[in-house]
Order: structure tokens, then C-alpha cells, then sequence
């Protein structure tokens, strides 16, 4: 084919692109939140939903599609049409954690083009207040002196939280029973009832009780501190910056949806994750909100994928 007639094409291709996203869009935008209500995702993407739809001049229309660690959702944003009108909110579980669990249950990276990581949450180590530890080394002193006498919970097998305290025992060599429960909630529950002594999970789920003295923060699971409780320990300053196990979203297109609509919506992001209502609402559920560019969020995603492939292989965690 002649280069110039080539040119031509692309040009057109180009300008047709741009055309559509100019015109983008003259309706109702869906976005697939793989979660049930009332959750920090579905929140979040609630909050969000204001400025982004005054943004757009359309309603941004919230659609929950739960369970199976959002394997529905994914697959019904995986079935929608690349034109814009079908976005997904997804984190680690999604991105990296099922497909780690369950080789070839899909490609995410080929399915998805990333807009724009909207924010991040650190998860915590907490302890009961019975428990003599006040500090994350004294807490790792008693485990290696008392091997096998502690435990603690996550919200289940496979979780976010199992695999960061699976990966945080085999650095230290720490003997902690794992006691899986059925989402924060339960964990939290059987932390104030003394049946485990260790919790893993955000300060969402324990707000009342860290006030009340009834648990108390060690370290963050993340690389850095948070911004949020400036004064707690993250896993860089213990020597362990590799475990980075954060909550993060991020919002999706289906691979194939034009750049010029992929870059119209990041753009609009940029400025809704620093509306102060945003801001100060997002902070009540211990949540730093945040703009990366899709170049960013690819990367970050990639790092996951590697980060959790490892994870799952310590942990020996198995899909459900």
C-alpha cells in the first residue's frame, strides 16, 4: 500500500477518532462497579459521580455487579462495546489477585484500557488492647517468641489482607495462625471478641474502636506512611518496601474504545478527585483520593500483577 494513501487512512482514522470523542457523549454513561452498595468502591464511585456527571453533561449511571471477587462485573464490562458508554471500576482484585488465583480466567491488560488510578487506601496491622504489643517490633518479638500462639484474621482466603500477612510472615519467618473470615466486618467482630488477636483491614472498619482505645494501629501495608495517620509505620521504613499492599481503583474502558474519549474521561477525573467535598467525604473512609495518567496506572497495575503472583504462591491460597 502507497505510504501516502496509508497516510491518509490514519489521517482519517485520526480524525474520525476525535470527531466521535468531541461528540462523546449524548447519553447515559454506565460505570460496573463489581461490588455490593455500601462498600468503599461503591462509595467512592457514588461520590464521584457528581462532578463527574456535571463533567460530562450526563447522568454517570452506577451499576453493581457482585461476588466471585468481581469476576461478574468484569465480564459483563469485558462483553460491552469499546465506544465509551461502558466503564468499570476495578482494583487489585481484579487486575491482579483473580487472575493469580485463577490462571486463564482472562487477560486483563488485553481486555482493558486504563483511564486513571482515582485513589488509594492503606490497610493496617491492628491488635486488640489486651494484646502486650504496642509497637509492630514488639508484636514481631512475641510472635517469634511464642511461635504458633497468635493469630490473626482477614477478610477471607485470597484477600488483599491474607496475601499481604502471608507475604509479611515469610520476610520474618513469624509462625501467626490465619483465620479467614467472610468480609472486615466478621474479622472486626472476632478482634473485639478476643478470638483472634491480630487484624488485618482498613480504619473504615474499626473507626469507633481505634477512638475508643479498644484496637490500636501498628504499620500500614503499604511502602509509604499515609497521609491519613502520618504517625504509623509503614513496610519501607521496616525494610520492606517491595510489600506494597494497598487499596487501590482504578477506572477502565474496554480495550479499543478511542484515546481521545479515554483521555476526555482521565482528564475529567483529574479535576473530580480534588473537589473538596470529594476530598473530605473519601477521607471518611480512609481513602486518599488521586489522579494517574493511563501510562501510570499500567504500570502500577503491572507491578500488582508481578507483586500478587508472588503472594499467591507464598500463601498457597486457592480460588473459591
Amino acid at each position: 500500500m502507497h505510504n501516502g494513501y496509508k497516510l491518509l487512512l490514519f489521517s482519517f482514522a485520526l480524525g474520525a477518532a476525535t470527531a466521535h470523542a468531541q461528540d462523546y457523549p449524548n447519553r447515559p454513561v454506565r460505570l460496573i462497579v463489581p461490588y455490593t452498595p455500601g462498600g468503599q468502591p461503591d462509595n467512592i464511585a457514588r461520590t464521584l459521580a457528581g462532578p463527574i456527571s456535571a463533567a460530562l453533561g450526563q447522568s454517570l449511571v452506577i451499576e453493581n455487579r457482585p461476588g466471585a471477587g468481581g469476576l461478574p462485573g468484569v465480564q459483563e464490562a469485558m462483553r460491552a462495546a469499546p465506544d465509551g458508554y461502558t466503564l468499570l471500576s476495578a482494583d487489585a482484585a481484579q487486575w491482579a489477585i483473580l487472575p493469580a488465583l485463577r490462571p486463564g480466567v482472562y487477560d486483563f491488560e488485553k481486555s482493558f484500557a486504563p483511564i486513571s488510578l482515582i485513589y488509594t487506601s492503606a490497610l493496617y496491622i491492628q491488635v486488640r488492647s489486651s494484646v502486650a504489643a504496642k509497637t509492630i517490633q514488639e508484636l514481631i518479638a512475641l510472635a517469634k517468641s511464642k511461635p504458633g500462639s497468635l493469630s490473626y484474621g482477614s477478610a477471607g482466603n485470597g484477600t488483599v489482607h491474607h496475601l499481604f500477612m502471608e507475604s509479611f510472615k515469610s520476610a520474618l519467618g513469624l509462625d501467626i495462625v490465619h483465620v479467614p473470615y467472610k468480609g472486615s466486618g466478621q474479622m472486626v467482630q472476632a478482634l473485639l471478641a478476643g478470638d483472634i488477636q491480630i487484624g488485618i483491614t482498613a480504619t473504615a472498619s474499626t473507626g469507633p474502636h481505634l477512638k475508643t482505645g479498644a484496637i490500636r494501629l501498628l504499620a500500614t501495608t503499604t511502602k509509604d506512611r499515609s497521609r491519613l495517620t502520618p504517625d504509623i509505620i509503614s513496610q519501607g521504613e521496616l525494610g520492606f518496601p517491595e510489600h506494597n499492599f494497598a487499596g487501590e481503583s482504578a477506572y477502565f474502558a474496554p480495550t479499543g474504545t478511542p484515546r481521545p474519549i479515554i483521555d476526555k474521561i482521565s482528564g475529567i477525573l483529574a479535576k473530580a478527585v480534588v473537589v473538596p467535598d470529594v476530598v473530605q467525604r473519601a477521607e471518611t473512609f480512609g481513602v486518599e483520593m488521586l489522579h494517574r495518567n493511563p501510562e501510570q496506572t499500567l504500570q502500577i497495575m503491572r507491578a500488582d500483577v508481578a507483586r500478587f503472583v508472588k503472594a499467591v504462591k507464598i500463601s498457597g491460597a486457592k480460588a473459591e
